[in-house]
């Protein structure tokens, strides 16, 4: 979990460069609820989930707590992570707070998706709502929790699963007494802040819930859907308020469905759409990345990544970038009279990553020297260029950065590729298409969480890493156990020479609370001893102790022998 500096946790998962979309979780829960839904939505989006004020690992409310209070939370967080514009998918009172987010900043939100969020409630289920509200006041949250249980789950899916009872009750449980139900409060009484909105809402809108959600009735979800033009109702059957967890693919398929759309099909009048609609076109242009680093008139170094990179002429030697207007360092790059490129090598997605952020210490977090006009240049660069500015034009919403070269360097080695928002490895490709096409596959993951990885452990004591028969698969057995995996990239691909059987090895990150079998184990600890298979053994050997220096290789051969892709060779050249 990243921390905003308002105190708000959260989480991102997914392509950075793909459209944002932001998970609000329901009163008394926390971000970890959307377990079941990450999964179906990362492949493609940019997913921030986050804990609101007074939740999980989020600060308290700065103030009484309000719609109004969490839709600046939420702006914030966005503002925060550099994001513009998302489509906002609220739970609940995540719900309620979507619809106020989207009144105030309209601007900023691309399409909204309201699941089991209440409307205008009848007299006699605000004076219910009003009567819990007391009891916590009262009491605290587990004086409602056991009702809430049985509002939210069918009886039949209650009774069946006591370990996921025993999770939500945990979350609600958790609750500071004296903040809960002054948000329980927010829940009963804010919807007269955005029933009959005006100015009334305009997004492109998905409104769901179950119907046996009584709380959040069918009724509501058409009356939600009847105040925003061209809105969607979807009513799942039975099912109650927590349809999220109690039957996730009820909820992914239309929610990735109506997200896939929104966008994919931008109306000829929405500029932002079409905006997003180019840019994905122009992703489908495959290309390395690069780190294009600058000193600002302070000294102080600058840099950030680009794909928008490319050689002009040989005669004078020149190449040039885009830098985008709205980049913080762009007064920078226009001001400077030399820069550098450095092309990445396929194990530099953490360099890519760095400087792809807004992260204030890129410098700080990565290996760099500096070349003669002491600009900055990435360690174990493929190739880097050092520049004197020799053309500035204005393009657009871009700056075009001529540069005429002065010195470059060079190494062997793999580039990192780019494409459709996603990273691939140049040279892999057709081991990986070898792999699944070879026979019997198997897909396994190493998966990080904090200093540790997820291992799975037999009865008998043994241990091995997660294994499925396909990426699919392997993602969706980990999230029914109540995890979240992101697969990052390639760490191994190699053949059983025994069987002929492949082994497809995959790197990621993993959130939630392992069991059944499941379990993290620190790095520094690692029961290498468990571990019956030799090729794993070695795996996580390798694996423990390129974590140390946070560079990772990727591993191609067969079980007993082959090749780690890093760098090797170094050469300089000077104009």
């Amino acid at each position: 979990m990243h921390r905003a500096p308002d105190g708000t946790a959260y989480a991102l998962t997914g392509p950075t460069d793909g459209a944002v979309v932001v998970l609000i979780h329901g009163l008394g829960l926390n971000n970890a609820c959307w377990q079941w839904t990450t999964p179906a939505l990362q492949d493609r989006f940019r997913v921030l989930r986050y804990d609101l004020y007074g939740h999980g690992q989020s600060a308290p409310p700065p103030e009484t707590p309000s719609l109004a209070l969490f839709s600046a939370q939420l702006a914030g967080l966005l503002d925060h992570c550099g994001m513009e514009q998302a489509s906002i998918v609220g739970f609940s009172l995540g719900g309620m707070i979507a619809r106020r987010f989207a009144q105030d900043a309209p601007h900023r939100t691309h399409a909204l998706a309201i699941l089991h969020s209440p409307h205008k409630r009848s007299p006699e289920a605000q004076k219910a709502i009003q009567i819990r509200v007391d009891q916590a006041r009262v009491e605290g949250p587990q004086a409602t929790v056991e009702a809430a249980l049985e509002r939210w789950f069918t009886d039949r899916f209650r009774h069946a699963n006591p370990a996921m009872m025993e999770q939500v009750r945990g979350w609600v449980t958790a609750n500071d007494i004296g903040i809960y139900h002054t948000i329980y409060r927010v829940l009963a009484d804010g919807v007269d802040e955005i029933v009959t909105p005006d100015p009334g809402l305009s997004c492109p809108t998905l409104v769901m819930t179950g119907d046996e959600d009584h709380g959040n009735s069918p009724e509501m979800a058409r009356a939600i859907a009847a105040e925003i033009p061209g809105a969607q109702t979807v009513v799942l059957p039975g099912l109650r308020h927590m349809a999220l967890a109690e039957d996730p693919p009820a909820i992914n398929g239309p929610l990735r469905d109506f997200l896939d759309r929104s966008h994919t099909s931008p109306a000829p009048s929405d500029g932002a759409a079409i905006k997003r609609h180019l840019r994905d076109a122009f992703g489908r242009f495959a290309t390395g990345v690069t780190v294009v680093t600058t000193r600002a008139a302070d000294g102080a170094p600058r840099g950030f990544t680009a794909n928008s990179f490319t050689s002009v002429s040989l005669d004078p030697p020149l190449l040039l970038v885009c830098v985008a207007k709205a980049a913080h360092s762009c007064p920078a790059f226009a001001a400077a009279d030399h820069f550098a490129v450095s092309i990445l090598a396929d194990d530099q997605r953490d360099v890519s990553g760095v400087f792809a952020s807004q992260s204030p210490d890129k410098f700080a977090l990565v290996n760099w020297h500096e070349d003669l006009n002491a600009m900055p240049l990435i360690d174990g660069a493929l190739a880097s260029f050092s520049c004197a500015r020799h053309q500035l034009v204005d393009a657009g919403d871009h700056l075009i950065l001529m540069g005429r070269i002065t010195a470059f360097e060079t190494t062997q080695g793999q580039p990192l590729g780019y494409y459709g928002g996603s990273y691939f490895d140049i040279g892999l490709d057709r081991a990986v298409t070898d792999a699944a096409t070879a026979g019997k596959v198997s897909v396994a993951a190493v998966l990080a969480h904090e200093n540790g990885v997820l291992l799975v452990e037999s009865p008998e004591g043994n241990v091995t890493l997660p294994t499925d028969i396909t990426v699919q698969a392997l993602t969706d057995t980990l999230a029914q156990k109540a995890l979240s995996p992101q697969l990052d990239h390639l760490y191994a691909v190699y053949q059983v020479t025994g069987t002929g059987a492949q082994r497809i090895v995959y790197h990621g990150r993993v959130d939630g609370a392992p069991r059944d079998g499941l379990r993290y184990h620190d790095l520094g600890a690692l029961p290498l001893d468990r571990v019956r298979d030799d090729a794993e053994r070695a795996l996580l050997r390798r694996y423990a102790q390129e974590h140390r220096f946070g560079s990772f290789g990727i591993y191609h051969g067969t079980e007993t022998e082959g090749v780690v892709h890093t760098l090797a060779g170094h050469n300089t050249y000077h104009i």
